[in-house]
């Protein structure tokens, strides 16, 4: 024979075509043949009977052959367990057979492909599903399901839970599990969860194996997407190893991640599990640790925390104890909370940390010690559908003692209504340091710091015991405080201040610079230490009231005080205007001549009953005409101003001697003039006003000398 003729091999191929042809035909026929369309029939519909529910073949039944036996079955409905209700229908079904067992007499039904497929899945009050008795081992009669591939075409599946009204519809549903029997089997799958809002595609690719109703998804990668016009894309992914145990209805897994992705705003978030538990009623999860990143504008947002010993089940989660940080981060600046409390989620919407301990660190180069350290232990609630949390908490702030009630409503622009007690708080210790003693508060030239404005939106109230910045000091302060990034508010603002009582608003604005109201009321104050922690004016001393209504602009303290505007009024009792003694001079007019014209003197004084002025301030000089100081032995009129910027003082006053005390002093009246420092002024008498008429030298000294010693006999000792 010879094996390369060409006719040899055509003659082979030809004749092997011939007998597969006749030997498929043959099969098929046979096949056709044994087909029983009613048995067929009767048998499926039967196939169910045992969970009592009916099943109903409405459409044709075809077998198959090539390339392997099967059936093709149309319009399928499979009703309720117990009653006529309908489960599922399903379009389209095709059954297809092993060929080896076939040969044998034995119906194995390999593959099954369902299109079309709509089904009513329920969940009973008593937590059972609908569809459980589907899972349990029955005999098989006439044939014996081994699949190796399950294909699910244009399918829905609509959920409901009677106990909570939750209804769920997944829509689009296509499957493809390939290699069931072999241990390389594959399975993926996708669909879309409806909701009019924001509709969820998922899907859903992983190897698996199956054994005893046990499947094993051993490396899931399972993706979750919507798309909105306020959000963006939003993303989560789980992987992991996953069981799903059918006789138990049960899952478990092992290093497990899920992990979230956003784009407006642009954030990432993590969950680690190592291990899980779950069943129809909870999931059980010894361990877990989040970490979330979130940017939203300026605003940077991290979180690093653990669970553990988390449970979730239908309606609630819970956590034997959470701790972590989160960060809150603008440019430069940061604020740390670092919380531990035990942790719930009751009905997925209600939030309880407590008991809570809670430390915050604000870190910031606005700080002269770069940071801020709080401790509270209170408690955290919150109502999720609202956005809203409220924290309840005592502790110490930067070393004093502290009460915060504050409650946040909305997540990404959030606003705040707080109120904050507090026992002391000492400013200069954040706001730029000073080299060597404390100055006085309007001679700080460094920049006020607002950049801390930029996160607030802030409605509340504030109390402190005592409140310091620069050398000023008040004591038992209360306000109503509303703040904005460009705008603070300090409104019925109530203090204890140098022996008195203010009271008054406050309000400071912001663009370039800032721009400040005040509007304060001052009632039984000791005027000197106020003066001179203010500006180092230690020269008038005194308890009285006053009524201040000023503006002011600038970057720093000093641009404040340079640009002060508006009116001052002051009345004081029982005082001493310090540096000269004018009962004294009157007395030694002489020998105070000479020593009058010069710097004020520390262990000189003038007592005084009453003494009243009003100031009109502009761009910080304070102009007075009305000043009036009266005692028992004089009485002083006057006015000039007072410049702040300068820091100097020009005054012109005229000194009369009481005639009630002193009768033969009557008419004597001394005109004085201060200048100078305002720390360290100069008393001088006003010259031009004793020789005013007189045209040569000669003659005003003459008048000068009469006009002072004419009297001097006749004062009084």
């Amino acid at each position: 024979m010879n094996w390369n003729s060409g006719r040899l091999w055509l003659r082979i191929i030809v004749y092997g075509s011939l007998t597969l042809l006749v030997t498929a035909v043959l099969a098929q026929s046979l096949i056709f043949w044994q087909f029983n369309e009613a048995a067929v029939r009767r048998s499926l519909c039967d196939s169910l009977r045992d969970s009592s529910r009916v099943v109903r073949i409405e459409g044709s039944i075809t077998p198959r052959v090539f390339p392997f036996p099967g059936l093709d079955v149309n319009r399928i409905t499979i009703s309720q367990a117990g009653n006529d209700a309908r489960f599922a229908r399903i379009e389209r079904m095709e059954a297809r057979l092993a060929w080896w067992p076939l040969l044998f007499g034995k119906h194995e039904v390999r593959s099954l492909k369902l299109y079309d497929l709509d089904a009513q899945v329920e969940r009973r009050r008593d937590g059972s599903l609908s569809i459980n008795d589907l899972f349990a081992r029955r005999p098989q009669q006439g044939f014996n399901i081994n699949l190796n591939t399950l294909v699910v075409r244009d399918s829905r599946i609509e959920y409901r839970d009677l106990s909570s009204g939750g209804h769920q519809r997944l829509e689009d549903i296509n499957l493809k599990a390939e290699g069931l029997k072999n241990a390389g089997a594959k399975l993926s799958a996708g669909a879309l969860l409806a909701d009019e809002k924001h509709p969820l595609r998922m899907v859903i690719a992983t190897p698996l194996t199956i054994q005893n109703n046990r499947v094993n998804l051993t490396a899931v990668d399972a993706q979750i997407i919507s798309q909105s016009d306020q959000f963006g894309q939003t993303q989560l992914r789980a992987n992991g190893q996953y069981f799903v145990d059918l006789n138990t209805l049960s899952a478990g897994g092992d290093h497990l991640t899920v992990a979230f992705s956003s784009e407006r705003p642009q954030s990432d978030a993590k969950l680690t599990v190592p291990h899980m538990d779950a069943s129809l009623d909870q999931i059980t999860i010894p361990q877990a640790q989040v970490d979330a990143r979130l940017q939203y504008g300026q605003s940077k947002y991290q979180l690093n925390a653990n669970l553990n010993q988390l449970n979730i089940s239908k309606h609630s989660m819970k956590a034997t104890r959470l701790n972590g940080d989160l960060t809150w981060q603008v440019g430069e600046n940061k604020l740390r909370l670092t919380l531990e409390a035990p942790f719930s989620l009751a009905n997925m919407n209600d939030l309880r940390l407590a008991p809570l301990d809670l430390t915050a660190r604000a870190i910031t180069p606005v700080l002269p010690r770069g940071q801020l350290l709080a401790a509270m232990q209170g408690e955290l609630d919150g109502d999720l559908k609202q956005n809203r949390l409220a924290l309840h908490g005592k502790g110490s702030l930067d070393g004093s003692d502290i009460a915060l009630d504050v409650v946040q409503s909305g997540w990404v622009k959030p606003h705040f209504i707080a109120a904050l007690s507090i026992g002391a708080l000492d400013l200069n210790r954040y706001l730029p340091e000073t080299k060597g003693e404390t100055v006085a508060i309007l001679q700080n030239a460094h920049p006020i710091p607002l950049d801390w404005l930029d996160f607030l939106d802030l409605t509340g109230t504030i109390s402190a015991g005592e409140l310091s910045f620069g050398r000023f000091r008040m004591k038992d302060v209360s306000a109503s405080v509303v703040a904005s990034p460009r705008e603070l508010e300090l409104n019925q603002i109530s203090a204890n201040i140098y022996s008195g009582h203010l009271q008054g608003n406050a309000r400071l604005r912001r663009d370039n610079m800032a721009h400040l109201e005040m509007h304060q009321t001052l009632s039984g104050m000791n005027i000197r230490p106020l003066l001179m922690d203010l500006f180092s004016f230690a020269q008038l001393d005194g308890s009285g009231s006053g009524q201040v209504s000023v503006t002011a602009q600038g970057q720093s303290f000093i641009d404040l005080r340079n640009s002060l505007s508006g009116n001052v009024q002051m009345s004081l009792n029982q005082g001493a205007l310090s540096g000269i003694d004018l009962v004294s001079a009157l007395k030694n007019l002489p020998a105070e001549l000479k020593e009058l014209n010069a710097p004020a003197r520390a262990n000189q004084k003038t007592t005084f009953s009453t003494l009243s002025a009003s100031f009109q301030l502009g761009q910080g000089v304070g102009r007075n005409q009305d000043l009036k100081l009266a005692s028992q032995l004089v009485n002083v009129s006057g006015g000039g101003k007072i410049d702040l910027k300068q820091n100097i003082i020009d005054y012109n006053m005229d000194v009369m001697a009481n005639p009630r005390e002193f009768a033969s002093l009557k008419g004597v009246n001394i005109p004085l003039k201060i200048t100078g420092p305002l720390n360290a002024p100069i008393y001088a008498l006003d010259f031009n006003a004793l020789v005013k008429g007189k045209k040569t030298e000669t003659e005003k000294q003459q008048a000068l000398k009469q006009e002072l010693k004419k009297q001097i006999t006749t004062i009084l000792p």
